[in-house]
């Protein structure tokens, strides 16, 4: 998808340029790091969870198909072990995580990473949606998702 029809689809669901969400921030945020510190797997919202959440946070978007599918901009904790599932990701990913979304037909959560990466998080493995917004939004909305082992951090030889 172009970075038009990405924000053509944004826009549908209620995005402007500039959009802020303001005083609503914080409660979203701290309903993720507090569920996740209460499970033992500490997560914190970085400065690019801090942004996506800011500008994209309680949009939901359409994902055509079926079974019919929607995509939720707003941090979630999913189910029990969430937090061991994510922070296994983010060792092997070299990377923090943070939750901001879901997927509602089966629960696949959406994480960004520090560097603005976007990864879901699903039954059947972890999958890399792109290197930003767009790319992550397109993804969600087209496919094609790959495996996120491709971008695993791999230490260097000694």
């Amino acid at each position: 998808m172009s970075a038009a029809e990405v924000e053509d689809v944004l826009r549908s669901a209620g995005w402007v340029p500039g959009r802020d969400i303001g005083a609503r921030l914080p409660a979203l945020l701290s309903f993720v790091t507090d569920r996740f510190a209460d499970e033992g797997h500490p997560v914190e919202p970085f400065p690019a969870a801090q942004d996506f959440v800011r500008e994209f946070g309680g949009l939901r978007l359409e994902i055509p198909g079926t079974p019919p599918d929607a995509v939720g901009f707003t941090p979630h904790w999913i189910y029990e072990e969430s937090g061991e599932d994510v922070a296994e990701l983010a060792r092997n990913l070299g990377k923090r995580l943070f939750p901001v979304g879901c997927e509602t037909f089966d629960g696949a959560m959406l994480l960004v990473d520090e560097t603005g990466r976007f990864f879901l998080l699903h039954h059947t493995g972890p999958y890399f949606l792109g290197a930003n917004t767009y790319e992550a939004v397109s993804c969600l909305l087209r496919g094609p998702q790959q495996e996120a082992r491709d971008h695993f951090h791999r230490p260097e030889p000694r």
